[in-house]
């Protein structure tokens, strides 16, 4: 079935639309007569990548994220995704080098350098895990995975009283002073 360039546009609204509802399975079904008609499209192939990734289907999330990037190789958001399913591949070395990527391209991004603490404390990079999360709570003081990261690795190097503090942080708690702490009920 052939389509002219209006059809081709309709049907990308369409499966745009329905990206947004996340109505995956009706996103892939469209994005798949799409790209026989429009191969460079890369925002497409970002769009399958992503419902095949929610859809927790990692091989064709990775072949479609990696068309999108060959297309547009500074589209954080194929760059970032790619990570994603790296990690959950458990390929960290690899979803390292996308998030730093994504990173250079979009330094103020949470979610890549939250991604990146959480690859970089699974792999026992503590100091460089740590230095993550620091950078995400100076942009976002109360953010819950960055406090809950530092309190990890605050607990794990027995520094606890500064762990329970990010704790606190995270989910509010516990309750300090200079010389004690209490648990709130």
């Amino acid at each position: 079935m052939e389509l002219d360039k209006n059809q081709i546009a309709l049907k990308k609204k369409e499966a745009y639309s329905l990206f947004k509802k996340f109505s995956f399975t009706k996103v892939i079904e469209l994005l798949n007569i799409i790209i026989i008609e429009d191969q460079k499209d890369f925002m497409s192939f970002f769009l399958l990548g992503t419902s095949y990734l929610h859809m927790k289907n990692l091989d064709l999330s990775e072949k479609n994220l990696k068309i999108s990037i060959q297309l547009n190789n500074e589209h954080w958001d194929s760059i970032h995704n790619l990570g994603v399913v790296h990690q959950l591949k458990e390929n960290l070395p690899e979803a390292i080098n996308l998030y730093i990527k994504a990173i250079e391209l979009r330094p103020n991004s949470l979610g890549s350098l939250s991604h990146l603490a959480e690859v970089y404390e699974k792999t026992k990079s503590f100091d460089k895990a740590k230095q993550n999360y620091e950078t995400i709570l100076k942009m976002d003081a109360k953010n819950l995975k960055a406090n809950k990261g530092m309190a990890r690795i605050c607990i794990k190097f027995g520094y606890h009283k500064q762990g329970l503090q990010f704790l606190q942080k995270s989910e509010g708690l516990l309750r300090f002073n200079d010389k004690n702490f209490e648990i709130l009920t």
